[in-house]
Formats: structure tokens, sequence, C-alpha cells
């Protein structure tokens, strides 16, 4: 079964404000999967984790050349 965690809780995973997060999901500024359950938002713990990993770098020059969108 896939652990959920709401906004605070992802955003506080993710060490960024709540705000932050609620900000790439309204504009998808970065992509990070989300449901809505009964119209609140939710985030699985294992797709946090993978966006995490997909996000990290050895390098700056590695980061720029991957073109991502990082706020």
């Amino acid at each position: 079964m896939k652990r959920l965690l709401n906004n605070s809780a992802a955003a506080n995973h993710l060490k960024v404000a709540a705000a932050t997060l609620q900000y790439w999901r309204s504009t998808g500024t970065q992509e990070i999967p989300f449901m809505k359950i009964g119209g609140r938002v939710a985030y699985s713990l294992s797709d946090l984790d993978e966006w995490l990993d997909q996000h990290t770098y050895k390098h700056t020059g590695e980061y720029k050349a991957g073109g991502s969108n990082h706020e």
C-alpha cells in the first residue's frame, strides 16, 4: 500500500515551503505527481522520493545541461 502525504507533509519531506509545493502543483513548474482524493491533494511518498532522485546532481554543470526548471 502506498504511503500518502498531504501538502504540508510532502513539502516537509522535500524541504520546501508548503506554499512552494502548492505553487509548483498549480503552475506545473515542477512535475511532481499528485492525487486528488475527496477534494484533497495527496502525494505518494515513493513518487516524492523518485522526483528527488531525478533531481539529484553531481555538479552544477550537470544541472544546467539537463535543462531542468528549478526554482
